[in-house]
């Protein structure tokens, strides 16, 4: 059965083309494709409003410079559309990544990740690496949480979403208010309101919460990993701690990592320039 893409398209702010991939008999892939040769795929992270676009508007310009940048919104987030009765997980978003691969005819490719993005490079690294060139990851989590589901509960307090609460979120993780302008505030909030309409948001985060304390990151396993692996942190990430990068650093011995001061958990916004410059460097260093 062939899909009809949805009647979307992307902001002009972002300067991107969209593009529409069947990647299942009930699922099209929103994704940007850009430029030519070794296959880059952009994998974004969880927060309220995110997106292909919403994280990577700032490297896909460079990165497709030299080699063939495709981001694109997993299944749940974004634009791409998915099987109502999907299921969500680390595994089934690195499934769907493999689907997209496949569908564009990509045999192998190098993943970057942001956040939730990098866990799932990680595992995707760890059970196909036979598909993936190497790994950047920047802020991942992944490492196991403790099961607190016998504990009292505590309420915790709900902050109405408006724009000046995207403002403070995108200020706090790309820790550069030159980046936060009016009109990526806007978007960013209009993308968070179409999210929380669909009513899909608890579902997704209850997947990654609950994949933290039975499928987090297998440690034994990286230690095996012999895939080049570049862990980029920034110092002043209040999301997901730096100690996590050091520990992932600490346990695969194929890791390099650079950690950017007065960045926070988008570094590949706030130190844009300079990180596009380091990973066009190491993937040519490692390929």
């Amino acid at each position: 059965m062939t899909l009809s893409p949805p009647k979307f398209k992307t902001d002009p702010f972002f300067n991107l083309e969209d593009k529409w991939i069947q990647t299942a008999p009930q699922e099209i892939t929103h994704c940007y494709d850009q430029g030519e040769g070794l296959p880059v795929l952009l994998l974004h992270g969880s927060g309220s409003g995110t997106s292909a676009a919403m994280t990577w508007w700032q490297n896909i310009p460079h990165l497709s410079q030299s080699y063939r940048a495709i981001a694109f919104d997993s299944i749940g987030y974004g634009e791409t559309v998915n099987d109502p009765d999907s299921t969500y997980g680390i595994k089934q978003w690195g499934d769907h990544t493999l689907r997209l691969m496949d569908a564009l005819n990509i045999e192998k490719a190098w993943l970057m990740g942001s956040s939730l993005g990098g866990w799932i490079a990680l595992q995707l690294a760890l059970d196909h690496p036979e598909r993936i060139y190497g790994v950047i990851s920047i802020g991942t989590g992944g490492a196991k949480q403790i099961d607190k589901t016998k504990a009292a509960p505590t309420a915790k307090p709900q902050n109405t979403l408006s724009e000046a609460l995207i403002k403070q979120d995108l200020q706090k993780n790309i820790c550069n208010d030159a980046m936060v302008c009016d009109t990526l505030v806007r978007l960013r909030y209009q993308a968070a309101l179409k999210e929380q309409a669909g009513g899909l948001r608890p579902t997704l985060l209850a997947a990654r919460d609950r994949d933290r304390i039975h499928f987090a990151l297998d440690f034994e396993g990286l230690a095996k990993l012999t895939l080049p692996v570049l862990l980029i942190h920034g110092v002043n990430d209040k999301v997901v701690p730096l100690s996590r990068s050091l520990e992932l650093l600490n346990v695969m011995p194929s890791a390099d990592a650079h950690f950017y001061s007065q960045a926070g958990h988008w570094p590949h916004i706030g130190k844009a320039r300079e990180f596009n410059e380091l990973v066009n460097s190491y993937i040519q260093h490692n390929s």
